[in-house]
């Protein structure tokens, strides 16, 4: 029914031109431009492209929206695709805008291409095809792309850690540890999970967790935390300490990131040091 309204509009047309002209140029194809391509969020999970395409109807009659197919592909492998499709209609002579969300984990790339690990981006490409069933004209296909690179997550780095005893007296030594946190990443991170093991004489003393501090996006977050050394327990602990005037120790430390795209990438580091006995 409606294909024979289309027509019958056509015929008119056609009838109360003074001029001779064809179908083709009175029923115009609908114009199709890439608006944008943009991010509309990233956090360490992954992040959302949102794409937007111009459709404009240069008819003075409305025409079918286009079904949109749409793929994603990362340095040229093919990665996700979907389809929009919308019931609505384009108005004469007006033009509307398509949004396509891209919502991509970063797991999931990296279980799909494990040799992304450790790279900052990878290149993508989008690749569009609109569908219009237009009166008379029939199917009509417009195919767009567009290129571009995609931030990855990496790993912080610990940078500048230290050990150092700030007091001693008699009852013992009170020691200071510090680092610094390099978070190279566009977004915060929650806070790492540091867990650390006083080592003397290589057997475990101390041990304590630090998990209070969030990592800014793209900044250098320190961390300092304090041990205090009893000598009463140490030398309950090593007896043969106590003729000893000083004793060599390690810091062992884990840093786990809790976050899941790095559920892989713990740092470890020691630091070795003397403890003076009293």
């Amino acid at each position: 029914m409606k294909k024979l309204i289309y027509f019958l509009l056509i015929l008119v047309c056609v009838l109360s031109l003074t001029t001779c002209q064809t179908v083709s140029t009175i029923l115009q194809e609908p114009k199709v431009s890439l608006h944008s391509v943009e991010f509309a969020g990233i956090n360490f999970n992954g992040l959302q492209l949102l794409c937007k395409i111009d459709v404009q109807n240069p008819n003075g009659f409305e025409i079918p929206f286009p079904e949109t197919d749409w793929a994603l592909f990362l340095n040229a492998n093919p990665f996700i695709n979907g389809t929009v499709r919308n019931n609505n209609r384009i108005g004469a002579r007006r033009s509307t805008i398509i949004e396509i969300p891209v919502n991509l984990d970063y797991i999931g790339i990296f279980n799909s291409f494990m040799s992304l690990r450790g790279n900052s981006q990878v290149g993508f490409r989008t690749a569009f095809a609109l569908k219009f069933n237009l009166p008379v004209l029939g199917e009509r296909i417009f195919r767009l792309e567009h290129n571009g690179s995609l931030p990855l997550p990496q790993v912080p780095r610990i940078t500048a850690p230290s050990m150092r005893i700030d007091r001693v007296d008699i009852s013992g030594a009170e020691i200071v540890v510090s680092l610094n946190i390099n978070n190279p990443n566009v977004f915060s991170l929650p806070a790492p999970i540091i867990t650390y093991n006083y080592m003397v004489n290589r057997n475990s003393f101390i041990n304590g967790r630090v998990d209070d501090t969030p990592l800014g996006a793209s900044s250098n977050t320190p961390i300092n935390f304090r041990m205090f050394v009893n000598y009463a327990d140490l030398f309950r602990s090593f007896a043969s300490l106590i003729t000893a005037r000083e004793v060599a120790t390690a810091l062992n430390l884990n840093c786990d990131f809790n976050v899941p795209v790095f559920r892989t990438d713990a740092l470890n580091l020691e630091l070795a040091g003397t403890l003076p006995l009293r």
